[in-house]
């Protein structure tokens, strides 16, 4: 296994209710979780089990006033202040949000929002070069956010999380809405992203899509706020029980 690029260490976040008199709600309960450099794992599990929220945590985002226990290391190093946090956002952490056509302002073009992103994180490449590293042309950048397709929108949602070529690049429902053709090209643009040393978390319900791409590295399971495991198809179903039933039902 290669060195961990991000690791969640029996995490627990506890969040109040929104009047603050209620209980709280524990939305994720001693997780263990490891993403490798140059590695895609995916995270996966039934909706609501506690899946974005892990992701959040390795971004530092949190919902304010959440209770937390446990440990987020990013390459090896915990981190708790919201000063490193921003430091790593985007030049360190990338996130590919799960509604990426929606992630960008509308009355701008794709160029200048990406031109923006380029300039805060300083970073080594340009628009056009970022638009050819996930397969788009050129004239992309005269777009606008509503003039994409699906795949175009994702595309330009990756190119933005790589501007600042992070050492861990997180994608929640990436392929989400896409069609196996577009969906297929987002997997190999993150097996390239993980081929580059990033460590690539992808949180998806397409798993066997992901599988057929030949992408993917390692697979956590989760349920109900936690990871039951981590590892390969095989050897998670193995453990019986619920990941048998999961996995049968996933890839059948």
């Amino acid at each position: 296994m290669s060195a961990p690029s991000a690791e969640l260490l029996g995490l627990t976040v506890d969040i109040a209710t929104r009047d603050r008199r209620g209980p709280v709600v524990r939305v994720l309960d001693t997780v263990n979780l490891q993403v490798a450099s140059g590695r895609v794992t995916a995270l996966v599990g039934e909706s609501g089990c506690g899946k974005s929220l892990a992701a959040l945590a390795l971004c530092g985002l949190l919902p304010p006033g959440s209770r937390v226990t446990g440990e987020i290391r990013i390459d090896g190093i915990p981190v708790g202040d919201e000063r490193h946090w921003r430091r790593l956002r985007g030049a360190h952490i990338g996130y590919v949000p799960q509604s990426a056509a929606t992630s960008f302002t509308p009355v701008r073009t794709v160029g200048r929002q990406l031109a923006e992103v380029c300039g805060r994180l300083r970073a080594d490449r340009g628009v056009t070069e970022l638009l050819a590293a996930v397969r788009l042309p050129a004239d992309v950048a005269e777009r606008y956010p509503h003039e994409l397709s699906g795949g175009m929108a994702q595309r330009v949602a990756i190119a933005a999380a790589l501007a600042g070529r992070p050492g861990l690049l997180i994608a929640d429902e990436p392929t989400s809405a896409l069609d196996p053709e577009n969906s297929d090209g987002v997997w190999q643009l993150l097996g390239e992203a993980a081929a580059e040393g990033a460590g690539v978390l992808v949180i998806t319900h397409e798993l066997p899509g992901l599988l057929r791409s030949g992408v993917c590295d390692d697979i956590a399971l989760m349920r109900s706020g936690t990871v039951l495991g981590q590892g390969t198809t095989a050897e998670l179903a193995a453990a019986g029980g619920y990941a048998q039933r999961f996995f049968g039902k996933v890839i059948a």
